[in-house]
């Protein structure tokens, strides 16, 4: 079986994110709840050993200081190694701004509350989208300098990231309970099918890629990318059928629901997905058609 590997990764995810948020109680609906996690707990632990007495603040100081200044670490390890270029500058504001971070975390006092709910995913946020941004330079980087095989190998971990984003969207769903019970199923519905149809079509990527290494404009390349075209149809089509269905039955059960949600609940990040997925499939087939008529002339 083709990635044989990475589905048991993906296996191996599901069941640790699910034991998080269940069995651990983590409260996650989104994956940037999962990421402020980690700055929430190491920030708890830094407020409680300041609080501990003099020792223990001076440690706290020196923990805080040395965990918020490892990208600029990594920064000076990239100048000894002689790999920095001027992307890797950025490295210098997310230090400060993972000092702020934790910062806030550890004194939430500063923002005028006097603990940290939903403000902490917006905090930790304003640290994951900076280091994002600077992951996503320095890919633009590396493709650039880079030839097809190792940009194609670069597009596989991409993928494969993207699929374990989806696999913990599709995990830490909870399931809301309604007095109608087909109201129920379309609401699930409604919250797992995009990430269900996000996996599937990491899957059929990749399995495009692996025949694309091959030989790109051989027939089985082409079926591979028919078949991802016709995954990429269904799920719009499956998605956006479900979400209507369920916003009409809404309407339909209005006085017999105590908790209606009337807004359309369209995954923008998924459709963009598949939406970018399907259309480089299709640009995929029109070259391989463009080939096939340049040969049929020499």
């Amino acid at each position: 079986m083709k990635f044989k590997k990475y589905l048991l990764f993906l296996l191996l995810e599901a069941v640790g994110v699910i034991g998080i948020t269940k069995g651990m109680g983590v409260k996650t609906e989104s994956v940037f709840d999962l990421l402020s996690y980690p700055l929430v707990k190491t920030a708890d632990l830094l407020g409680a050993m300041s609080l501990s007495g003099s020792i223990g603040n001076a440690v706290a100081i020196a923990i805080y200081s040395l965990f918020c200044l490892i990208p600029i670490f990594v920064m000076l390890f990239k100048f000894k190694k002689k790999t920095y270029v001027k992307t890797d500058s950025l490295l210098v504001l997310v230090s400060a701004v993972l000092f702020a971070v934790v910062y806030l975390l550890i004194n939430p006092s500063e923002m005028g509350l006097h603990g940290l709910g939903e403000e902490a995913l917006m905090v930790a946020f304003s640290f994951w989208s900076l280091l994002v941004g600077y992951l996503v330079l320095k890919f633009a980087d590396t493709v650039k300098n880079t030839e097809d095989k190792r940009t194609e190998k670069l597009l596989s971990i991409i993928l494969k990231i993207t699929g374990a984003v989806f696999v913990f969207a599709l995990c830490s769903v909870e399931l809301v309970k309604t007095e109608i019970g087909i109201v129920t199923v379309l609401s699930f519905a409604n919250s797992i099918l995009p990430s269900v149809f996000g996996v599937l079509i990491v899957i059929y990527c990749l399995n495009v890629l692996s025949e694309f290494e091959l030989d790109r404009y051989s027939e089985n390349t082409l079926r591979a990318i028919e078949k991802l075209s016709s995954v990429c149809i269904l799920a719009l089509r499956v998605t956006v059928s479900v979400t209507a269905l369920f916003s009409v039955l809404q309407l339909k059960y209005i006085n017999e629901l105590s908790n209606v949600k009337f807004s359309v609940d369209i995954p923008i990040l998924s459709f963009g997905f598949i939406l970018l997925v399907l259309m480089l499939s299709n640009f995929l087939k029109d070259s391989k058609a463009l080939k096939e008529d340049n040969d049929s002339f020499i």
